[in-house]
């Protein structure tokens, strides 16, 4: 097993701020503060596998708690266990299927941090919120990639799509919506990173 060059101390390059804001160097700081202080009410789940894998796996084995890594594409979650350096295993669970199969077959436990960023539809995005947001402990957070699309050539599927359209509801919710929302425009390959928080 072949460790790809660019994963060599990934997570250590991203504290120190080597591995840049614009790409997931913000995701990783906040993600390390929300884990921080709710360790101990949850665990992680990310929606789309890719760097951010890297990300999660090491602060589930920094914090002890379970990830659930969600991903469709069977070729690029075996990519992910054939190189080294993508999963610590201890603590990181595997789904190889739909978002939507994974909360109809697994029973999920409360999680204090989840990051959306598989399908790029605004009908599935919201389905992945609606359905993670049920286990997200008070104090607790979703991540959102995808919500700032530079402009309208980046609202195709295979760029951000429409998940900014989510992101517009969300911020446009009246009343006492039970939680709060920004929006980060310079980070996540600079297609937006928003952050929703539980209260």
């Amino acid at each position: 097993m072949a460790e790809h060059e660019g994963l060599k101390n990934l997570y250590e390059q991203v504290i120190d701020g080597k591995f840049g804001w614009d790409r997931w160097g913000l995701l990783s700081i906040l993600s390390d503060y929300v884990m921080n202080y709710n360790h101990d009410k949850g665990g992680m789940m990310e929606i789309g596998c890719g760097e951010s894998t890297i990300i999660f796996s090491r602060l589930a084995n920094k914090y002890k708690v379970w990830c659930w890594h969600i991903e469709y594409s069977k070729s690029g979650v075996e990519n992910m266990r054939n190189t080294e350096g993508y999963f610590d295993r201890k603590y990181s669970l595997v789904y190889t299927g739909k978002s939507d199969d994974f909360f109809k077959e697994k029973v999920s436990h409360p999680l204090a941090l989840a990051f959306i960023d598989g399908d790029h539809e605004y009908k599935q995005v919201e389905r992945d919120f609606d359905n993670v947001w049920k286990y997200i402990v008070p104090g607790g957070y979703v991540f959102l990639h995808d919500t700032l699309p530079p402009d309208d050539s980046w609202k195709v599927p295979e760029k951000c799509g429409t998940v900014y359209k989510l992101r517009k509801d969300l911020e446009s919710f009246s009343g006492n919506p039970g939680y709060e929302i920004f929006t980060f425009d310079k980070s996540a390959f600079n297609v937006g990173l928003t952050m929703v928080k539980k209260w």
